[in-house]
């Protein structure tokens, strides 16, 4: 059975971030080393498939890279998010999907390293109220506010993501992937409003 990855960013109202509940996984005691995921920034994406078919597959780096986003979301109120974002106007939201894959780790692996890590949230889920949204909205925009030859860098990475996991079209909107989430952020900050990120599989 298919399943298709779905990285929703809206603007919400701000009183309606405390009210959704989330378990969010505790922080490892000592600080993970994530040097594996440095060396992915030079290291192939892709390898011969070990039986010989002359086929290639994804690395032990890019599977590991996709269940550590994975492992770090909060589990959020599925139901009460989707209530909250039924309400979001087309304008106020930014939807990334792609089939068998995972947009925030296409756009995280695009970014790289460091700016990854800049990123608000945990792997493109947050809950954030008035309050904070603009302190995340100004860190979004200095990761994403890019000059053309970063840009076209991080569009290439991304492209390369794709073509060794999920099953994306070839139309698939990388540079809507990389201006989605701080337009919406910018928006929910301009209108004292909340945000509220979420992945889901469906």
């Amino acid at each position: 059975m298919s399943v298709t990855g779905f990285w929703i960013v809206a603007a919400v109202p701000s009183a309606a971030i405390p009210q959704l509940r989330a378990d969010i996984p505790g922080e490892p005691q000592a600080p993970e080393d994530l040097s594996w995921w440095q060396a992915m920034d030079s290291a192939a994406l892709a390898e011969p498939e070990s039986r010989g078919y002359g086929r290639h597959c994804p690395t032990d780096a890019v599977l590991r890279f996709c269940e550590m986003h994975d492992a770090r979301r909060p589990n959020f109120d599925v139901d009460a998010c989707m209530d909250l974002l039924a309400d979001v106007p087309e304008q106020g939201r930014f939807v990334a999907s792609i089939r068998k894959g995972d947009p925030v780790a296409a756009l995280y692996y695009g970014l790289g390293f460091e700016a990854a890590l800049a990123m608000p949230g945990r792997s493109g889920c947050f809950l954030l109220t008035a309050e904070v949204v603009s302190e995340a909205a100004q860190a979004t925009d200095t990761v994403l506010a890019m000059d053309p030859v970063r840009r076209a860098s991080v569009a290439a990475r991304i492209s390369a993501w794709l073509q060794v996991t999920g099953d994306a079209p070839g139309n698939f909107d990388i540079e809507g992937l990389i201006d989605g989430p701080g337009r919406i952020l910018k928006r929910a900050s301009r209108s004292s409003q909340g945000a509220l990120g979420i992945v889901q599989w469906y």
